[in-house]
């Protein structure tokens, strides 16, 4: 074995020497006399080094030869060319070398197989829990491995190597090796490196586990080296097994250690007086029903059934199928067969209540017990105590309480921290012991809290030391798994509710269990949550698992994190998160375990609509899932939502079905009438039910009528509080349904204009529809106004209600693209508003609302310095008038659409940031207030935009940037319908690129690019026409152009710039009265002429700029005041100007440079910048040098 290093010209070989152990510690190492001379100053880092490459070695054992050996093993290291030891300080990459040495010294130990090839050379630093990690000069260190075998030519040799530095090794260096007869190998874990040495002779284990306590996860039973402080009840356990009843049901609370006391306690006592005893362990939630579960046992190698059934030429099917039916035709024999080996059987079962969870009637306890009569098996298993009842009065209880002695706690602190290897600071038992004896879960505290506490001990100089700087750190005995909890999912805020409902059950009891999920379903219908899932993973919070050829599976590690004491207050509950969470989804949670066994096989149809129709829910059923849906964020499963709703349509449709149905008959009865006098009695009766059912129809609708007329105004609250947040799609759903089921109410026109009303309103804020979809209901809404007859009298509320329906319908036309018609709007509800003589709080602020958004229109559309004086003139109203408390929020938010404005048509960057600090400042104090309102969530991604755009600093900008992509980031995933966000998205993604770019980072700024590109095609396939992103898709092609151009590929340039274009084209073509659109195309036309003369193609650049210049011309001309295109204008002028005078072209140059100066005078007699002072000075120099004439040249 050889350590290779740094230094090619030489390696280390490690020697090993195993020393009688004489305490209980598993693994113990020293280090040789003269390594600790040799190491000097560096001897603890390296013994910590030892120490954590023992310990993972240690891990590759099996669980057997774990469970019954322990090695005391004292390392040496020589030089193969006689160099005296001398290891750098943090030389970590020696960890690999270490761990595979004493890995195949354990083996060599235990006299089991050795590796043929007798020449190992490794590199790599290696983790407690075995895992390898990259190290540096790794080319150099394979040389070393070269050098080494020049004295053994022609032999074979195998070097390992971290995967982390797969593609740091050059290739001409591989060949080397290989042309010397050697092998490289990339590794993860030191378990691949012993697997490709050892092959098919390798008999140890292959998972990642560190040599550490076991935190959440049950005792297993080849723990029992470390399992202290049940003495007594495993005795007790004991005494009661060797009783020989048929069924043990061992119960406690949860937390209590029943598995452990099982797995970890009774079996390895029982092994140790029979080692012939035959035992297998499973769990309900590992299998889909009761079949598989007994399935899994009896096909068990080591239940001796499937031998004997096979023999007696019995289907295990068909078998089990008898059990479960409580038949006990083939028992006798299988009984006669087993008790003929002698062999004692144990079967146990743990978290039996997840069956009861499954199934409330489950009948497989008798089953098992009858199994246990007839057999020489005994059946144990265990079971939350509060399932008991369920068990009836069948086998024996032993119950495992959760409350220990002082001394109890002590062995398990202490003992556990002797066998790993572990000191433990002075007191520091005694403090944990104390807190322990207060808490009613305090075993699975204990065992968490040791194991963190381990975790933060590694990563310091004392690696096997727990201290109470530890234990503070972690919060204490009494936080820490919560806490730990709690802490990973602040950070996912947003996730909190899918998170639970995915991984949380509650029975028709109302009792709290874990549920196991699908783990790559998991990670491919909720990619969003893999970060906290891992996050939770790492923590121990939760367990990845896998069964045999099952797919992998997380759950909750341990149920005390969900356990709640219905008498004790919300302060003293284990996790007042959840606990908040369930009271307010109890209800659902309930139903939905009722009906989860239905939605699993809907879920798994493959063909269609009809055979998913069999697993639609029932009519009362669908009655509770309906009343779930319509309350804002009770389900936040998407899928459960398609489920219930799609349940609904197909009984819509089947009521149709059936309304026709009843229809024909009617007919067939009338026709038959004629035929028989008793069929017209028949239809006589027919006809007076159909009365009776009108009349009852008509009294529904005038009940609903004043219900909807009562709850028109309790509508009002809702919009304010869900409107603002991720269930407004849900409300918007809700409510559309609600005011379309009233339309052929008699209604007042102006009830029905204030129902019309909260559907603008929703309209507003659903980000989720494109332009086609709200033209829709724009249409309809229109529609519906039109049959509104008696709006002409009007008191002042009524007027109040249609100025306000104006606003928000004006407001969702201009959000929309439809500035003129919203202008209409306006104008018509200022009309309107003036008309009120007494107006209130609300109508003054709604008149300031309307009068900003006409201000804004104006602003567009290019008359900037009487709308900028307007709006500073709203804005001081604003300040200086008093508005109700209720209202200030909205105040606020008329504020930041005021400053933005301002700060947009600004002359200057330098003007245009303190207005939009200023309403960073509103946003941000009202989201301290409010940190879930998306609205203002929104609003302050977008002027974190503006920052960005109008920021002189790089680095600054690149924040603000960076800012608004984490909103929106953050908001996606829990809004991912959101095409506003995603249009944001898509903007961000091209101007972060374009930073990316400018700091050569270019593997980010493609992964910008691309991330864009997606967002683009998602939104092209919506709506190919849209403008809301085309823009943005033709910026993000010009950008993408420019990055292909700055690294070297011009087709590729050329080919993004051409669609950039295109896109442009598309937009103008559209509209071609949109200004923006045109002003988008001048401005890829200049890019692509700046990126044509880069390339030395003056030509085509100038033919380029002409493009530009026509539209930058026509631009002025519609808008003569915008000072943005004039200064687009003036720049081309200059451009061409510079590129004819260095073509030699001076007539046609000196043209440009004399129209750009005229075009600077002009503008600077009104505003006389320094920007357009220095332009005017630049067009006076290149007209001076090239000696132009005065006048203009035709």
């Amino acid at each position: 074995m050889h350590i290779l290093l740094s230094d090619k010209r030489f390696t280390y070989q490690p020697r090993f020497r195993f020393i009688k152990p004489k305490d209980q510690q598993k693994v113990k190492v020293k280090l040789s006399n003269n390594l600790v001379l040799a190491f000097g100053y560096k001897l603890n880092e390296q013994l910590n080094y030892f120490t954590m490459a023992a310990e993972a070695a240690f891990m590759t054992l099996n669980p057997l030869d774990r469970q019954q050996n322990q090695f005391f093993i004292e390392l040496d290291l020589f030089c193969d060319e006689q160099e005296n030891i001398n290891l750098q300080s943090e030389s970590t990459s020696v960890g690999l070398g270490y761990s595979l040495g004493v890995a195949l010294a354990y083996r060599k130990h235990l006299d089991k197989h050795e590796p043929l090839i007798e020449h190992i050379f490794a590199t790599g630093e290696v983790s407690s829990s075995g895992n390898v990690h990259g190290v540096g000069h790794i080319n150099e260190k394979i040389m070393g491995a070269l050098n080494s075998m020049q004295k053994y030519p022609n032999q074979a040799f195998t070097i390992f190597v971290p995967s982390a530095n797969d593609t740091d090794i050059t290739p001409a260096l591989l060949n080397e090796v290989t042309s010397k007869g050697g092998s490289l190998h990339t590794v993860k874990h030191i378990s691949q490196a012993i697997q490709t040495l050892l092959s098919h002779d390798f008999d140890g284990s292959v998972v990642a586990e560190a040599l550490t306590f076991k935190g959440l996860c049950s005792f297993d039973p080849y723990d029992a080296f470390y399992f202290f402080g049940r003495e007594k009840q495993i005795a007790d356990l004991h005494t009661l097994y060797n009783e020989k009843p048929s069924l043990i049901k061992v119960h406690g609370v949860s937390g209590s250690g029943k598995s452990s006391l099982i797995k970890a306690g009774l079996l390895p006592t029982l092994l140790k007086e029979q080692p012939s005893l035959k035992w297998h362990i499973a769990a309900p939630r590992q299998f889909a029903n009761s079949h598989e579960l007994l399935t899994d046992f009896v096909s068990s190698s080591n239940a001796g059934f499937s031998v004997i059934l096979s023999m007696l030429e019995i289907p295990i099917a068909q078998f089990v199928d008898s059990l479960l039916q409580q038949n006990t035709t083939y028992l006798d024999e299988i009984s006669a067969h087993l008790t003929a080996h002698k062999a004692q059987y144990i079967w146990f079962i743990d978290q039996f209540e997840e069956l009861y969870d499954l199934d409330l009637n489950s009948q497989v306890l008798r089953s098992l017990t009858l199994l246990g009569q007839i057999t020489p098996i005994t059946m144990i298993v265990s079971i939350r105590s509060e399932y008991l009842h369920y068990t009836d009065m069948i086998g024996h209880d032993f119950y495992v309480t959760h409350s220990l002695s002082a001394k109890s706690w002590i062995n398990i602190i202490e003992h556990q921290s002797i066998a790993l290897g572990l000191s433990l600071e002075s007191g520091l038992a005694q403090t944990i012991q104390t807190e322990a004896l207060k808490l009613s879960h305090g075993l699975p505290a204990v065992e968490y809290l040791l194991t963190q506490m381990h975790g933060l001990a590694i990563k310091t100089e004392h690696p096997k030391q727990l201290t109470h700087a530890q234990y503070y750190q972690l919060n204490k005995l009494t936080g820490v798994i919560y806490k730990q909890a709690e802490r990973i999912l602040s950070q996912h805020e947003q996730l909190t509710e899918q998170f639970f409902e995915l991984f949380i059950g509650v029975n028709l009891n109302g009792n709290s269990y874990a549920k196991h999920v699908d783990f790559p379903v998991l990670i491919q219908n909720y990619p969003h949550l893999k970060e906290l899932v891992n996050e939770l993973i790492e923590k121990q919070l939760i367990i990845r698992h896998q069964v045999h050829k099952s797919p992998p599976y997380v759950k909750l590690t341990h149920d005390c994190l969900i356990t709640v004491a219905e008498d004790l207050s919300l302060d003293q509950q284990i996790w007042p998160r959840f606990y908040i969470w369930l009271n307010d989804k109890k209800s659902y949670l309930q139903w939905f375990h009722g009906i989860e066994a239905k939605f699993i096989l809907w879920k798994q149809c493959i063909n269609g609509a009809q055979e998913k129709q069999a697993y639609a829910l029932s009519k009362y059923e669908l009655r509770e899932g309906t009343k779930y849906l319509s309350q804002p964020g009770t389900v936040s499963l998407q899928e459960v939502r398609d489920y219930i709703m799609q349940s609904q349509q197909g009984y819509q449709s089947s009521l149709e079905q059936k309304n026709k149905h009843q229809k024909r008959q009617l007919v067939s009865t009338s026709i038959l009438f004629c035929v028989a006098f008793g069929s017209a009695i028949f239809a006589y009766l027919q006809k007076q039910q159909i009365q009776e059912e009108q009349l009852k129809a008509s009294n529904a609708l005038a009940s609903l009528k004043e219900t909807v007329l009562i709850n028109i105004d309790s509508l009002e609250p809702l919009l304010t509080q869900y409107l603002p947040t991720y269930q407004r799609k849900y409300l918007n759903q809700h409510l559309s349904k609600l005011i379309e089921s009233v339309d052929e109410l008699p209604l007042s026109d102006v009830d029905k204009l204030r129902l019309l009303l909260i559907r603008i309103k929703t309209l507003r804020q659903d980000d989720s529809s494109h332009v086609d979809t709200i033209k829709k209901a724009l249409d309809a809404v229109q529609n519906k106004l039109a049959t509104f007859t008696t709006l002409t009298s009007k008191s002042n509320a009524q007027t109040q209600v249609i100025v306000e329906f104006n606003y928000q319908l004006g407001a969702l036309l201009l959000k929309h693209g439809e500035s003129e018609e919203a202008r209409r709007v306006f104008m018509e509800a200022l009309v309107l508003a003036d008309t009120i003589a007494e107006k209130s709080n609300k109508i003054q602020l709604l008149i300031i609302e309307i009068s900003t958004k006409l201000n804004i229109i104006a602003m567009d559309s290019g008359d900037v310095i009487p709308a900028r004086v307007e709006l500073n003139s709203l804005l001081a109203d604003l300040n200086s008038l008093s508005f109700p408390k209720k209202t200030i929020q909205q105040v606020n938010n008329l504020k930041v659409d005021i400053l933005r404005s301002l700060a947009l048509t600004s002359d200057s960057d330098s003007q245009a940031i303190p207005l939009l600090l200023q309403a960073k400042a509103i946003l941000e104090a009202q989201l301290d207030n409010d940190p879930n309102h998306l609205t203002l969530k929104y609003n302050l991604l977008r002027t974190y935009i503006n920052l960005a755009e109008s920021s002189s600093n790089r680095a600054e900008s690149y924040n603000y940037y960076e800012s608004a992509d984490e909103i929106a980031h953050a908001y996606s995933i829990k809004d991912p319908d959101n095409i506003h966000i995603q249009v944001a998205q898509l903007l961000l993604a091209t101007r972060l690129g374009k930073r990316s770019v400018a700091k050569r980072q270019f593997d980010k700024a493609q992964a910008y690019f691309i991330s864009g590109m997606e967002i683009a095609k998602k939104l092209r396939k919506l709506d190919s026409t849209n403008i809301d992103w085309l823009g943005h898709t033709a910026e993000l092609y010009s950008a993408y152009a420019h990055y292909y151009a700055k690294t070297n590929s011009p087709s590729m340039s050329m080919k993004y710039y051409q669609l950039a274009i295109e896109t442009a084209v598309q937009l103008v073509n559209q509209n071609e009265s949109n200004l923006q659109f045109a002003n988008l195309l001048q401005s890829i036309y200049s890019k692509v002429a700046n990126h044509l003369y880069s390339s030395g193609n003056r030509l085509s650049a100038i033919e380029y700029f002409e493009k530009a210049k026509v539209i930058s011309s026509m631009l002025i001309q519609k808008q003569p005041r915008n000072v943005s295109y004039k200064t687009s204008h003036r720049k081309k002028l200059f451009n061409l100007g510079y590129i004819n005078a260095e073509l030699e072209q001076n007539n046609t140059a000196c043209n440009y440079f004399l129209l750009g100066k005229a075009l600077t005078e002009k503008h600077i007699i009104n505003n006389p910048s320094s920007d357009w002072l220095k332009a005017r000075d630049k067009f006076s120099y290149k007209i001076d040098a090239l000696n132009c004439p005065t006048v203009i040249k035709p």
